[in-house]
Order: structure tokens, then sequence, then C-alpha cells
């Protein structure tokens, strides 16, 4: 398998609203690409160190306007029931200890852990977290303008859309510029 058949999977998993699926396959392609830019780094500090370089593409298709360009801090509960409590993590540690891990080591996602059609970061008192369904295309899109991965391509050349402007997939493996300039960052 490639880091391009990864995406393919992912993206037709989240046509047919199968946001587990697709963050499990979001996690596989993402964790090959940072070890591919960092490959002197161990997994975590590779995907971690992804996340970082990459945030202002993730967060701009996640949340729109609101984009977070840089890391902030939030608290919420821990979703893993075998570390109750609250954490105080940055976007990046999120993303990677909520999403990544809980989908590479176990395959699923956290239990209270729920993907929304709106451009929010919701925390609810019974601790569920709640992210935008544009979370999972935002870390795709971070896979694909990677330039470890310009020699990728997705069968089909399936199109990217955002703020009303389009692009095939095939045309932005690579090319962060490229990318930065139809989100809107650049």
């Amino acid at each position: 398998m490639s880091v391009a058949s990864q995406v393919a999977d992912a993206i037709k998993k989240l046509l047919d609203d199968r946001f587990e699926d697709a963050i499990i396959a979001s996690s596989v392609a993402l964790s090959a690409t940072a070890r591919l830019e960092n490959p002197t780094l161990g997994d975590k500090d590779a995907c971690r160190k992804f996340l970082e370089y990459y945030l202002p593409i993730i967060s701009k298709i996640a949340w729109g306007a609101f984009g977070v360009s840089q890391p902030i801090n939030f608290k919420y509960r821990r979703l893993d029931s075998r570390k109750s409590g609250i954490a105080v993590r940055t976007m990046p540690e999120m993303l990677y200890d909520v999403i990544r891990c809980t989908a590479v080591h176990e395959a699923k996602l956290p239990d209270n852990l729920r993907f929304t059609n709106q451009s929010v970061i919701q925390l609810g008192n019974d601790g569920e977290l709640a992210l935008p369904i544009d979370l999972i295309y935002g870390l795709l899109i971070a896979v694909v303008a990677s330039p470890k991965n310009s020699d990728q391509r997705i069968e089909g050349d399936p199109v990217f859309s955002f703020g009303g402007k389009s692009m095939r997939f095939n045309e932005l493996w690579g090319n962060r510029d490229k990318i930065e300039v139809l989100i809107g960052i650049k």
C-alpha cells in the first residue's frame, strides 16, 4: 500500500460517512509521511512535528475562517478510558494523542469523540469532544502537501474543493504553495 492508496481509501470512506475508518486510513498516511519528512525522529516526535508544520493547512480546512495558524492550548477530558482526567494540549498534541494514536493503536476512535458538519471544537460536560469532519480533509491535504509525496497519484484523480475553488488531487501532490493559494492562506 502507498500513501496515495491510504488517501484514496480515506476519501472513499469520508464520502460514505465512515469517519472512524477515514481517520484510520488518514492516520496511516500521516504517520508514513511524517516519518519520511523526519527520518531521524521516533514516530511520536515525527508525527507531532509534521502536525505543527502543517497546522495552518489543517486548521484552515477544518475550521475555515476561524483557521488556527499557531498551536493553541485547550483543556479537554481525556478520551482514553485508561487515563481519565483533564488534559491540556496544543492542537498538534491533541491531534496526535486523540486521533492518530487511538486510530493506529486501537483501530478505533474514543467512544466520546464525534465528528460534526460544523466548523467547531465542542467540549461537552460529559467529556465529549466534537471535531469537524473537515478536519479529516485537512489532515489528508497536509499529507498531499508534503514534498516527500510528490510522486504519489490517486487513481481516478478526485477533486478537492475549498472556498468555491477546485483542483484535482494529482495536481496538488507535493505542492504546498499551490495548496496554500487554493485555500487562501497565501
